[in-house]
């Protein structure tokens, strides 16, 4: 009498086995961070951008742009503060509903291609009846940083500026030689590359409703 070896049987003890196994010597770590991921893929994301333009005689006063995107909803506006009389302002404000889109991420994206994150402030000169600040902040995943630079005429920093020297008196060593300094030019043409970022941000219907109120609040001073 012939007698069969149950192959079946064996191949599910096997498979029984296999994964009593893999489950035994999977790293604990690894089966926590299944949580760490559904937690990064909700963390928050949150960017601004804020441009503030000051004049110092009328007919405008200030121009501000503010640009958002909180979690993949931008919202973006522009506002003046005009010459309207003596002794009389008038306020205007342009603003976008919040909407999902990825206009102000991809802004944001060429404001840090443009080095806002890494200009510095500089001191008044070339027009300084004119004042820009410029402001970032940004928030991913719980970690979040800003950075604020404060400049007059972009253009004199872009095309014009000098050298900068820097003098090191010891108080034991010899004065150095003035004559022999050796500058560092900071010409830097980051200045007006994110002025120009935020005058053509938006959709053509924006950037149009914006230079109509330039044009009327200009229009408006005598």
């Amino acid at each position: 009498m012939s007698s069969r070896f149950p192959i079946g049987l064996v191949i599910a003890i096997f498979v029984v086995v296999a994964i009593i196994v893999s489950l035994r010597f999977v790293p604990p770590i690894s089966l926590g961070n299944m949580s760490k991921v559904s937690n990064i893929e909700n963390a928050p994301s949150d960017i601004a951008a804020q441009l503030t333009i000051r004049y110092d005689k009328p007919p405008l006063y200030e121009e501000e742009y503010r640009m958002r995107d909180d979690n993949g909803v931008s919202s973006y506006q522009y506002s003046l503060l005009r010459y309207a009389g003596p002794l009389k302002r008038v306020r205007l404000t342009l603003k976008a509903p919040p909407h999902l889109t990825y206009d102000v991420s991809f802004f944001f994206g060429e404001l840090t291609s443009d080095g806002v994150w890494d200009i510095p402030s500089r001191p008044p000169r070339g027009d300084t009846s004119v004042s820009y600040t410029v402001s970032v902040q940004q928030t991913e995943a719980y970690h979040g940083g800003s950075h604020s630079a404060t400049f007059t005429d972009p253009k004199f920093w872009a095309t014009s500026a000098g050298r900068e020297f820097h003098i090191h008196l010891s108080p034991t060593g010899p004065l150095p030689n003035i004559l022999q300094l050796q500058g560092t030019g900071i010409k830097d043409a980051r200045y007006l590359h994110i002025l120009e970022d935020f005058r053509t941000f938006g959709p053509p219907e924006f950037r149009s409703a914006v230079e109509k109120a330039r044009a009327q609040a200009l229009a408006t001073h005598v």
